[in-house]
């Protein structure tokens, strides 16, 4: 929730990120509890076991950071703020965005649909450190479908924190479901609660818990009428750029970035598609949705502060990670065959800048970009 000062209050949020910095063996804080935990709530419905649920084991302490008012950058037409192309229906640029929470496990990775409609992909490690998630943003296009749709994690509360969206997904821990449906201040549509049956917002394909749940911008925004939800939006975009900008750091057609578990990701450019090509794990990814390979215009590596949490994200006991992507850090841009080095700017309140030389800002090539979050720069390597 936002204070009357326009600074996001959210008392759950911040004391996990107290519990975030005690790491492993450390004592965690001790200060006067603000909020009794709430009881917790049923679990997912899903065919596997459910995740099992588990609030922060510390006492809680209420803490404001205040952050700018950012003023929206004025968009050309029909030009969408992320993707820098035109929208077929420029009403939806003034639509809250849709993020969809996506699975990226091996199970999921096969059956992954509707990802080269979203306008930017978050790619970004969870539970304990061992493997990654995804959350598309829609906004630009619609999709009739989306999948296959997993639970929330913690990150998922400043990326749709910052650029003002709506999240979609299924589930997830009490502690972070209790955030999302009560502190936080943009709109959480959970399949298990909101639509257990899943055949009004939802839909099912199969039984696999991994890969049956999918998504349409349509369902979200048809819950969004339905609860009355105000969907007005208006958020500063990112810079584009047709022509690449100078560039003395060399160029760049083959990214490696390590990722835990056997998740690591290879871009390489091909020239004749535009764009840089996806691989995971060794394997080259498609979209049965557009029948085509997943290219990215560009790839933006953000280099964000992780911190493991006392959050139970599954029935092994893995904690979950807070990953501060309303803060800053280090970045590489990735386009057109060449890399560009810099820094990144977030806050809770806009989207994040990705910056060069002199604090100038770093234009995209117009497409679909995704932002891969690491631990550190030297977690990746390019060429």
């Amino acid at each position: 929730m936002l204070t009357d000062s326009g600074r996001l209050f959210v008392p759950w949020v911040f004391a996990i990120l107290l519990l975030a910095g005690c790491g492993a063996g450390e004592p965690a804080p001790t200060a006067t509890p603000t909020k009794t935990p709430p009881p917790a709530e049923s679990a997912p419905a899903e065919s596997a076991p459910a995740e099992p649920v588990s609030a922060p084991t510390a006492t809680l302490v209420p803490l404001v950071i205040p952050t700018p008012t950012p003023e929206p950058l004025p968009t050309a037409g029909n030009l969408a703020p992320f993707t820098g192309l035109p929208a077929a229906d420029p009403a939806l640029l003034r639509q809250l965005p849709i993020f969809v929470c996506v699975n990226n496990d091996a199970a999921g990775r096969e059956a992954h649909w509707g990802l080269s409609r979203a306008d930017l992909i978050f790619e970004y490690i969870v539970d304990g450190y061992s493997l990654t998630r995804l959350t598309a943003l829609y906004q630009s296009q619609s999709a009739d479908r989306i999948g296959p749709v997993r639970s929330a994690r913690y990150p998922n509360i400043w990326m749709v924190q910052m650029y003002g969206g709506v999240l979609a997904c299924s589930g997830g821990s009490d502690a972070i479901r209790y955030l999302l449906k009560n502190e936080v201040g943009f709109p959480y549509l959970d399949a298990d609660l909101d639509d257990p049956s899943n055949n009004r917002y939802f839909t099912n394909l199969g039984t696999d818990y991994r890969t049956r749940l999918q998504a349409r911008t349509d369902g979200v925004r048809q819950w969004l009428a339905d609860q009355g939800i105000a969907t007005e939006w208006s958020k500063p975009g990112f810079v584009f750029d047709t022509n690449p900008p100078p560039n003395e750091a060399g160029g760049a057609t083959l990214i490696d970035i390590s990722y835990p578990g056997g998740n690591s990701v290879q871009w390489r450019y091909d020239a004749a598609l535009d764009g840089y090509v996806r691989f995971q794990g060794g394997v080259q990814q498609f979209d049965p949705a557009s029948n085509g390979p997943i290219v990215a215009a560009n790839v933006v590596v953000v280099a964000a502060a992780h911190e493991l949490t006392d959050i139970i994200e599954d029935t092994l006991g893995t904690k979950g990670i807070n990953i501060k992507l309303h803060e800053f850090g280090d970045l590489r841009v990735f386009r057109n065959g060449n890399v560009y080095e810099g820094t990144w700017r977030g806050s809770q309140e806009a989207p994040p800048r990705w910056l060069g030389p002199g604090e100038l800002p770093i234009p995209l090539k117009p497409g679909q970009s995704w932002i891969q979050v690491v631990q550190q720069i030297p977690d990746i390597a390019y060429q």
